[in-house]
């Protein structure tokens, strides 16, 4: 007749081979990293993935020590987005005005952004990158550039 004596060591090594299972398939659902869709919120702190903009910051507190909130977009089938003066601008994206919003809090100013990849002239602000190959051929004053109010004309080389 076996005892619980004789059973206890068994017992504790099952219990301790079912926590290991439950740690390790614990840390892959950590390790599996979350699929971004449109319209998807990160707390400020995060990275923006490549090709992503911030469209809207709000004030949050379930962020530990970020303090915001991001909505933040896919610009890969877009040709034109309002977008938070903190975004990242992506590759052959200008900025084509600007203006003050509450949608950005803690930023201010909104931006207008235009992906310049078939144009050979356009008009920006003047504080927005130039895409490699630009160059500056004009400036004036403009009302749509919020902050500087100074435009540049632009051609590709």
């Amino acid at each position: 007749m076996t005892t619980f004596r004789t059973r206890f060591p068994h017992l504790i090594t099952a219990v301790l081979l079912l926590l290991g299972l439950m740690t390790a398939a614990s840390a892959q659902a950590q390790a599996t990293p979350q699929r971004l869709t449109a319209g998807t919120t990160i707390c400020s702190n995060s990275p923006i993935p490549a090709g992503w903009v911030v469209t809207g910051s709000y004030r949050n507190n379930g962020c530990a020590g970020a303090g915001y909130i991001y909505t933040i977009l896919d610009t890969s089938n877009l040709t034109k987005v309002t977008v938070c003066s903190n975004s990242p601008i992506p590759t052959n994206w200008v900025i084509t005005g600007s203006y003050t919003t509450s949608t950005c809090e803690g930023f201010g100013y909104a931006y207008t952004l235009a992906k310049i990849t078939t144009q050979t002239t356009t008009t920006v602000c003047s504080f927005s990158p130039l895409p490699a190959g630009w160059v500056v051929t004009g400036s004036f004053n403009t009302g749509t550039c919020a902050g500087s109010n100074i435009a540049y004309t632009i051609r590709k080389l």
